[in-house]
């Protein structure tokens, strides 16, 4: 399969464990960080089924709804920190690798094909050492969530 020009080649493996590892970050708690050079255009990350939970307006409805517990409450925050929305599912996707420690830059060396959310691709060499990061400002909005605001970072509303 081609995304605008750019092979896209699921692997069994998924290509964050070669290229990126989390450590402490100057911009942030936990980020990613670069292992080796990223070349611009490289498919850093992909999801695979068993990289990420797709969890439904419906299913995070039902959640919302329940009788609360402090490990509900955990699990929600988790779920309200560490996805995304994806308007073609109209379903967060949670992140259960280290990609959910991407953090954000109004410059990011990252992101991913409009058409595809389920890559992150180098949009410029990614130097060993170098944090990757992404701009928040690009991702789409989930009405849904909209009363969570206070959960997501602010250059996301």
């Amino acid at each position: 399969m081609i995304i605008m020009n750019i092979p896209y080649n699921p692997r069994a493996v998924n290509p964050i464990i070669e290229f990126a590892e989390v450590k402490q970050s100057e911009l942030h708690g936990f980020g990613l960080f670069a292992k080796v050079l990223i070349p611009k255009g490289t498919v850093w990350w992909h999801a695979r089924t068993e990289d990420v939970l797709i969890v439904t307006k419906h299913q995070f409805e039902v959640l919302d709804s329940s009788k609360k517990s402090p490990l509900i409450d955990n699990y929600m925050n988790a779920l309200l920190t560490y996805s995304y929305y994806d308007m073609e599912l109209d379903a967060l996707v949670f992140c259960l690798d280290d990609a959910k420690f991407v953090n954000h830059s109004y410059t990011p060396n990252t992101g991913t094909i409009e058409e595809n959310s389920v890559n992150a691709i180098a949009s410029r060499d990614i130097q060993p050492g170098e944090e990757i990061t992404e701009d928040y400002t690009t991702y789409i909005k989930c009405a849904w969530l909209e009363k969570y605001k206070e959960h997501f970072d602010p250059t996301y509303w």
